[in-house]
């Protein structure tokens, strides 16, 4: 399945995820919000082609895509609060502060980001691989939380500083998504690919960082030029466009070579580099 036929058909089902939710409607509506305001659904299908691989099954492919997109919209809406990056729009709307108030958006990101600890352990898989995704994803989410500390009150300002906060930022999540699907194979396998997932985020990452520069806030969907005026780390600050775009590229085949293992999603791949790229 292409990304593009995955999208809406995971985004019905994430919203009748959200739909069932045992909260009260006041509070759904806060919680869905992000979720359901738009998204590439990257992370989630890359879970969904990766499973293909395994037997890790469809159910719990959906699964483990929504508790990953709920986590990441939950970072999202605390990312845009003023104490933070202060940002008023998010996937093209409103975020979820200046929609709700700061007050209920820090709980509605509270609430995503803890709730897929809950969606994992009710995984379809047997007691011995419960612990192992659970601890997975304790390690992952904590060094997102790590990482984005680390984007906001940098150490240093060294390309080694800036690596390291990609990796845990951005790069994480992705090596969840890869590593994942593969929880049932031995832990040399889980860790290969939790690697390669997170050289894969930490490209995506030097891609958003060209974005923020040469794209309009109608195509990011959110404020462009903020990592200049916050004098983020980005690869920018230490390579000129021209020379970030090269390293990117071959960083992206780079890391194709190593999925030629996955014919469709290799091949899916080259697409998805091409939308991200040119957004």
């Amino acid at each position: 399945m292409k990304l593009a036929e995955f999208s809406p058909f995971f985004n019905c089902k994430l919203k009748n995820f959200l739909d069932e939710l045992h909260i009260s409607k006041p509070f759904k509506d806060v919680v869905s919000y992000t979720p359901l305001a738009g998204g590439k659904r990257l992370r989630a299908y890359l879970i969904w082609e990766l499973s293909r691989y395994t037997g890790f099954g469809e159910e719990n492919a959906l699964k483990a895509g929504i508790a990953v997109e709920l986590f990441h919209s939950g970072s999202l809406i605390h990312d845009d609060l003023p104490a933070i990056d202060n940002d008023t729009i998010r996937r093209g709307l409103p975020s979820s502060h200046i929609k709700f108030g700061e007050s209920k958006a820090i709980l509605a990101g509270d609430f995503l980001m803890l709730f897929p600890g809950r969606v994992f352990s009710s995984l379809d898989l047997e007691t011995r691989y419960i612990h192992p995704i659970l601890e997975l994803w304790q390690e992952t989410s904590l060094k997102v939380v790590e990482g984005e500390f680390d984007d906001v009150f940098p150490e240093d300002e060294s390309r080694e500083q800036m690596e390291r906060i990609h990796a845990a930022k951005t790069g994480a999540l992705f090596g969840f998504c890869f590593a994942a699907p593969f929880i049932r194979e031995k832990r040399e396998k889980i860790d290969e690919m939790y690697k390669l997932g997170v050289r894969f985020g930490k490209l995506y990452q030097m891609m958003d960082d060209i974005k923020d520069v040469i794209s309009t806030e109608s195509e990011l969907g959110k404020t462009p030029g903020k990592d200049g005026k916050q004098n983020k780390l980005t690869i920018l600050s230490f390579e000129s466009l021209e020379e970030a775009q090269i390293e990117v590229k071959e960083s992206f085949h780079s890391i194709l070579g190593e999925i030629d293992s996955f014919t469709d999603l290799k091949k899916e791949m080259r697409d998805i580099y091409y939308l991200i790229a040119r957004r």
